[in-house]
């Protein structure tokens, strides 16, 4: 497979975006708060580390003639690629019980913060098929054994807190946009009885943390009947995943292994004809594992039509490292099947108010990497953790011990002093979430310069606004000339250019028509 050097490019840039979109009405999807711009304006907005700047917005600039300089970051609108999707976090048993835990004055502000026109402007989620790693136990919807027709499956646990957490978030979005909120929803295990040896977890090896072969139409049932059950609540469901990381088959918590063939299988045999027939506008995603072994699972599954006929999209993880080229190969092998980046996460934060910066520029530099080689959506792990990274099923006793656990998330909380504390990731992916609205299109963009850090990526957004965000990750600031070849209608000229200064780790988006 050719693979074209853009795409081939291994993004190391970052991103930092600062809305100055606004809600003009409860319908508006996407409006502006600036009035007319001036041609040839740009709007731009920085974070950059050792100064106050987080999502702030900068004097503007002004394109002018084009000029000799040597770096150089090129955008070309002519030039387009995937279209986007969306961006969103998880709504995970542990994110929704320490929401709970907030008073409402600040879960009022988590609201805000990723998912109001002000936010990160969210519009995308995950949510786990009964319990994951991080739940506060392992639960199902249906413990009742042999209970093949699923006459007893229940989402009462949700009920609780999960629940009322998405539809909080849900109402927040809608009352700034009409943009739907589309949730992705994934299994880690089905009910321990389904399973070759009876556990939830997989204690011995992945040969035992398989379904039985009697309760494969029982599993496929399953999802239809969560899927059924949101709906009664309210709740659409977007799309599923077969299996949350079907290679894993770890025995601290959760999961379900299969193969490419053996998901395949499943998919052609059970599970893809069960959900057309009950929900047929409810999306299937492939793998949803690491991004190394995306083009296996993709041509076996993908190669197969009789499987191939559910498939809406691939789904990656990040746990692998950049693995950029073969998402650019799995594209050109499948171009009609989109690829969603749908988990993320690093290891938890010791010290939550003095959060580490280079994680910030770790979440950018996959998310540019993913983007410039047509991945078309990001979503990330936890929305809410407490200061221990947790709860999880360790719990965060054992957290200072020898035992390794917790996660990061991109807002900590100490629930016992109510103080949320926004990591550095946080404003991160809002640079790119919060200005690159769903069904924007993924433009040419070029960094021209050897043994630089900086990195870059571009969109055009349905209203025809430029996006453009830049990254240095260096420790020396950088002036580089940003070089766009079609603003001719508003700026008179077809190559127009600007000279900006991106400090050190520091990262920046700019505006323009």
């Amino acid at each position: 497979v050719e693979m074209p050097a853009r795409s081939m490019r291994i993004v190391r840039a970052f991103a930092w975006w600062r809305s100055w979109w606004c809600t003009l009405a409860a319908a508006t999807v996407w409006a502006t708060n600036v009035g007319v711009v001036e041609a040839g304006a740009i709007q731009w907005y920085r974070t950059a580390q050792n100064t106050g700047d987080r999502l702030t917005e900068q004097p503007d600039l002004q394109f002018g003639a084009d000029f000799p300089f040597d770096a150089v970051v090129e955008i070309n609108r002519s030039m387009t690629y995937q279209t986007i999707e969306g961006f969103g976090g998880a709504f995970t048993d542990s994110a929704s019980y320490v929401f709970n835990k907030l008073n409402s004055t600040l879960q009022n502000e988590v609201l805000q913060m990723y998912f109001s026109g002000e936010g990160l402007r969210y519009n995308m989620a995950r949510l786990p098929i009964g319990s994951c790693d991080f739940s506060l136990e392992t639960y199902n919807y249906d413990s009742v054994k042999d209970d093949a027709n699923l006459s007893n499956f229940s989402i009462e646990h949700d009920k609780a807190y999960i629940i009322p957490f998405i539809k909080m978030a849900i109402q927040t979005r809608k009352a700034w946009s009409n943009d739907s909120m589309n949730i992705v929803a994934s299994p880690w295990s089905p009910p321990k009885w389904m399973k070759v040896f009876d556990s939830a977890y997989c204690p011995l090896s992945c040969l035992e943390c398989q379904v039985k072969d009697k309760y494969k139409p029982t599993w496929a049932l399953y999802f239809s009947k969560f899927l059924s059950a949101y709906k009664t609540e309210g709740i659409n469901i977007w799309g599923i995943t077969v299996q949350n990381e079907p290679e894993a088959c770890p025995f601290e918590y959760e999961g379900l292994h299969f193969n490419p063939e053996t998901e395949r299988d499943f998919l052609k045999q059970f599970l893809g004809p069960q959900l057309r027939k009950d929900h047929p506008d409810t999306k299937i995603l492939i793998f949803d594992h690491n991004k190394n072994h995306v083009v296996k699972w993709a041509q076996t599954i993908l190669s197969d039509p009789e499987a191939a006929q559910y498939v809406w999209g691939t789904a990656v993880h990040w746990y692998s490292g950049d693995d950029f080229p073969n998402l650019n190969t799995t594209h050109f092998l499948f171009p009609n099947t989109p690829i969603l980046a749908t988990e993320a996460t690093v290891a938890r934060e010791k010290d939550p108010a003095n959060p580490t910066w280079s994680k910030g520029e770790h979440y950018a530099h996959d998310m540019i990497g993913d983007m410039n080689n047509w991945v078309v959506g990001f979503i990330d792990w936890n929305l809410v953790l407490d200061k221990y990274g947790g709860p999880d099923h360790a719990g965060p006793d054992e957290c200072e011990g020898l035992l390794k656990c917790g996660s990061d998330g991109m807002l900590l909380v100490d629930t016992d002093k109510q103080i949320i504390y926004p990591q550095v990731f946080y404003y991160y992916v809002g640079q790119i979430s919060k200005f690159v609205p769903r069904n924007s299109v993924k433009i040419f963009d070029a960094v021209l310069v050897s043994n630089s850090s900086l990195e870059s990526t571009a969109f055009l957004t349905p209203d025809k606004r430029v996006v453009v965000v830049v990254m240095n990750t260096g420790d020396q600031p950088i002036t580089f000339k940003l070089l766009d070849h079609t603003t001719g209608g508003r700026a008179g000229t077809n190559r127009s250019a600007v000279r900006v200064t991106a400090l050190a780790h520091s990262i920046q988006t700019f505006l323009y028509y």
